[in-house]
């Protein structure tokens, strides 16, 4: 495999702004391919066993509805040899996250995120490590759009150099679909950094570290948004933040990509994660 580096502007953007962007990471066909397997898993009548409902959804049984109705497939490229191979488990994706983690890669988490048209709705402001709540600041995001991530279909939004922020507590409001950052405190970091948006074709990516603050708006527009993200981690980050994480996958070892499927599961400790409390309620 041969040694990716990134550019001295892709090197400089990561640690001053917290991510950099690459184009046409996979091609255009791959991408169909990739969006034909998640909208026909998104039709099927046990699609909910798996997949997060959209807080906008229209709760209608047609064909069209079904696949309106869900925000997120979690866990579910490692039931999809197509997705895992060619993403996860793929050469080049694994070959740009060797650079920063090294020749041992553990696929932490793996998500389709899903933004249907007129009724996906936003991803509230966070830090990925304040979701996770495990000490965690090393690891290495990508999400690559499987058709175009625009302004008008809901693409995420950075905040630059929040990546530098310590891991803020997260809290709820009545319509938060998960933990988000203040939002008063969100609102004083845009007023000094600005929001960054993170426009994408098919098939590009975005790389960004995991104290981003970052935020995708509801799609109002008459195009869908479907994107396959990644957390990579290396065995040294996985030991220090205490905790197993039961979906953990081995992507590289020793420098050579896993070709086993389904993927090789990382062991678990044998001590139980300790309960996470609950994200505070707070007024808006």
């Amino acid at each position: 495999m041969n040694s990716w580096e990134p550019t001295l502007a892709q090197k400089e953007q990561y640690e001053t702004e917290g991510y950099f962007t690459l184009r046409n990471v996979i091609s255009k066909d791959l991408a169909a391919q990739l969006r034909g397997v998640i909208r026909n898993v998104l039709m099927l009548p046990n699609a909910g066993e798996f997949a997060d409902y959209d807080p906008m959804d229209p709760m209608e049984d047609s064909p069209e509805g079904r696949i309106a109705r869900f925000r997120k497939l979690a866990n579910f490229c490692v039931e999809s040899p197509l997705i895992w191979h060619n993403i996860h488990a793929g050469p080049t994706l694994l070959n740009i996250a060797r650079y920063f983690l090294g020749d041992d890669i553990i696929v932490k988490f793996n998500s389709c995120f899903l933004k249907p048209a007129h009724t996906g709705a936003a991803t509230p402001w966070h830090q990925d490590n304040g979701l996770w709540r495990d000490g965690d600041t090393e690891s290495f995001n990508f999400w690559i759009p499987l058709e175009p991530a625009t302004r008008e279909n809901g693409c995420m939004q950075f905040i630059p150099s929040s990546h530098k922020t310590e891991i803020i507590d997260l809290v709820l409001y009545p319509d938060s679909i998960h933990g988000e950052l203040p939002r008063k405190t969100v609102q004083e970091m845009i007023e000094k950094h600005g929001v960054h948006h993170i426009e994408l074709d098919t098939g590009d990516a975005v790389f960004w570290h995991s104290s981003m603050w970052h935020y995708s708006p509801p799609n109002q527009s008459n195009k869908s948004r479907i994107a396959i993200a990644a957390v990579l981690t290396n065995p040294k980050i996985y030991e220090q933040t205490g905790r197993s994480f039961p979906n953990a996958k081995w992507g590289m070892k020793n420098g050579e990509v896993c070709p086993q499927f389904p993927p090789e599961a990382v062991p678990k400790r044998n001590q139980p994660n300790p309960p996470l409390k609950p994200f505070p309620t707070v007024k808006d």
